[in-house]
């Protein structure tokens, strides 16, 4: 065993932070507080852990998106490369608007003709507003985009 899994092996201890877990303590914290793994729910805890899930899904997007990623700062969206900006939220503070989505998306496929494969985006005009927002699944991007370009070489 390498020294770095032995530490993790034999750090068993209640978390530094009060909260009453037990099991194996992580690297301590800035603050110098060794908590439990995966266990601790203490506010800096819950803060990396929803840092991480953000950086994992902001990731995934700019895959998806096939933007350039910066190699001075590879997890800021600010530093990032390609001919878009774009600001990838998760978590609860999106829920909202992903379920306003899925709802546009549901009545859109129940009313689908069979045989109509076209991809599907949801618009949302908020009363007070002349400008819209297009929602469209990561998935789709590619085929979304592809359309719209045809929609556009038709109107010319």
């Amino acid at each position: 065993m390498t020294g770095h899994q032995s530490f993790f092996k034999d750090n068993q201890g209640e978390c530094g932070c009060g909260c009453g877990a037990y099991g194996t303590l992580k690297k301590p914290n800035r603050a110098g507080v060794s908590c439990v793994a995966r266990k601790c729910k203490c506010r800096s805890c819950i803060g990396l852990a929803n840092k991480r899930k953000g950086q994992r899904k902001q990731a995934k997007a700019v895959t998806a998106l096939g933007i350039p990623r910066s190699s001075i700062h590879p997890g800021h969206e600010e530093f990032l490369g390609g001919a878009v900006r774009v600001e990838v939220k998760s978590g609860a503070q999106i829920k909202p608007a992903v379920t306003a989505y899925l709802r546009c998306e549901a009545q859109s496929e129940a009313q689908r003709p069979i045989g109509d494969h076209r991809p599907f985006a949801a618009v949302a005009m908020p009363d007070g507003m002349s400008d819209g927002v297009v929602m469209v699944r990561l998935s789709a991007l590619h085929e979304f985009v592809a359309a719209m370009v045809e929609n556009w070489g038709e109107a010319s």
